[in-house]
């Protein structure tokens, strides 16, 4: 069994892990064991929180830090995916060709915009306090499309079409925000593909890379592959029949020692107009399909940007458009188009400030952190007077405070604004009900099921208070609306009549 086969194997088995974790999760409510994803920087550097992912993403890094990008060789779950398309494309007599091109500056602007999540959480929560988390766990969906649909355009679209047109591992190179973070920790790595026997100049090593890379010109240079788009796939050293190359640690070369090289796309095969078209086509698809599908399809929106755009390329090339050399490609201009690109993206895409305080507050309520909570929903509506979702959680806040006067005052604004809102004259009603002001929420109890006949949570709520003053047969009535089951109708009533009978003594 070659490396090859090895690698998919394991690649295989990641996802069969993964998709006994997602099983697990919703078909038999075992929701021990988090989610283990890259975007636990998030996690740890802007909500403070040491969770399961931010375990996995410190143990990635500080394994790419030693031993190289292994993680993407043989971690990765969607690079079984890219690696199966591949494996397919060449069964069918497609042997797809790697393009280099700039548009490898779209991972640059989704990492760096990635990050300024962080920044986004401080601006809203403030800057971190530090704690364990290992409990709050999330499924592994949370990280990955969840519709069939999407998933399916995504093996098509990120996975055969991307590779047919731009080469093996087209993703990983052009779109995955990740590639470039773990490419800079790379350089320091001392475990790398080495020449340990003299090469007899065959080059199978640089037609096994899937990654692209001048492997015999880095050994011939280097004595060792340096270049950071290494994944350690042991590609080259299982097709070198001379057994020159092998994985091992030294401290000869390190890529410090000459300079990180990660921020800057390598040599491209295309002129500087055609990388300009993939890099608009890429960014603007991306996009608009995060603004329609959401964040996560980002990735799917680049890759059918690419693809259109590397239609655009061949459209023109077939026509012999051609345009003269007119801008130096320079590294300045490659660094200056990812840093505007990605300060543009995060401009169109940054959370409103009415929305950014609402989050704040949201997040005061969850921790019972009234106080703190109003104040910053007080500070909002100063600012937005006329925001019903921030006046509704204020609501809800005095309610939850057992502050009823400020919250039938809030709700009353709402519903003088709302007055068709049968939700917010239940909710008004239960503020009346703890408050023990049993007419009045049974009033505004009504009113919620006038104006909405299914509104189940009305029923139950007027069918409890009827039951707190012992009508039995008015409660029931309600509560019909609520049981489809007689026999737990009656366990329910039941159990709230010995309640009552407990606390009246």
């Amino acid at each position: 069994m070659n490396v090859n086969t090895k690698r998919l194997i394991v690649l295989l088995f990641t996802n069969i892990v993964i998709a006994v974790h997602i099983i697990l999760w919703y078909q038999f409510g075992y929701q021990r064991v988090g989610t283990l994803s890259l975007n636990g920087i998030v996690s740890l550097f802007g909500m403070g929180l040491l969770n399961s992912a931010a375990v996995f993403f410190i143990i990635t890094i500080f394994i790419t830090a030693i031993f190289g990008r292994l993680f993407c060789g043989w971690g990765c779950h969607f690079a079984f995916f890219q690696e199966a398309a591949l494996k397919i494309l060449n069964k069918l007599g497609v042997s797809p060709q790697i393009v280099n091109s700039k548009a490898t500056i779209i991972q640059y602007i989704f990492l760096l915009k990635t990050l300024t999540a962080i920044y986004e959480f401080w601006l809203i929560y403030g800057y971190p306090q530090f704690r364990i988390g290992l409990g709050d766990t999330q499924v592994m969906t949370v990280d990955l499309p969840r519709s069939p649909s999407i998933i399916a355009l995504f093996l098509l679209f990120d996975a055969f079409l991307l590779i047919y047109l731009m080469g093996s591992r087209a993703f990983c190179r052009y779109i995955c925000p990740w590639a470039p973070m773990l490419a800079f920790f790379d350089n320091v790595s001392v475990w790398r593909i080495r020449k340990v026997r003299k090469c007899l100049g065959c080059m199978s090593c640089t037609r096994s890379c899937t990654m692209g890379i001048q492997v015999h010109e880095e050994i011939a240079q280097h004595a060792a592959v340096v270049n950071t788009n290494c994944i350690r796939c042991l590609a080259c050293t299982n097709a070198c029949q001379n057994g020159t190359l092998r994985y091992r640690w030294g401290l000869n070369v390190i890529s410090t020692v000459h300079r990180f090289r990660w921020l800057i796309p390598g040599a491209s095969g295309y002129l500087w107009y055609y990388d300009l078209l993939l890099v608009a086509c890429g960014l603007t698809v991306a996009y608009y399909t995060q603004r329609w599908l959401g964040s996560f399809q980002t990735f799917l929106g680049a890759a059918w940007g690419l693809c259109f755009g590397v239609f655009m390329i061949k459209l023109l090339e077939k026509r012999y458009v051609s345009s003269p050399e007119t801008v130096q490609k320079r590294s300045f201009l490659t660094i200056g188009l990812i840093i505007s690109s990605t300060l543009i993206w995060c401009w169109a895409t940054s959370t409103p400030h009415d929305i950014r305080l609402l989050l704040r507050g949201n997040r005061f309520l969850e921790y019972r952190e009234y106080d703190k909570a109003i104040a910053t929903y007080r500070q909002a509506l100063t600012e937005y007077p006329l925001h019903d979702e921030i006046r509704a959680s204020l609501a809800l806040t005095y309610k939850e405070k057992g502050d009823y006067q400020h919250a039938i005052a809030e709700y009353k604004a709402l519903i003088s604004g709302n007055p068709d809102n049968a939700k917010l004259h239940n909710n008004l009603g239960t503020v009346y009900y703890r408050n023990e002001n049993y007419d009045l929420a049974i009033e505004e109890y009504k009113i919620a099921i006038a104006l909405d006949e299914h509104l189940d949570a009305a029923y139950g709520n007027i069918g409890l208070v009827f039951l707190k003053e012992g009508n039995i047969k008015e409660a029931t009535r309600f509560l019909r609306k609520v049981f489809q089951n007689e026999d737990e109708m009656v366990q329910y009533i039941l159990l709230i009549y010995k309640n009552n009978q407990k606390k009246n003594g």
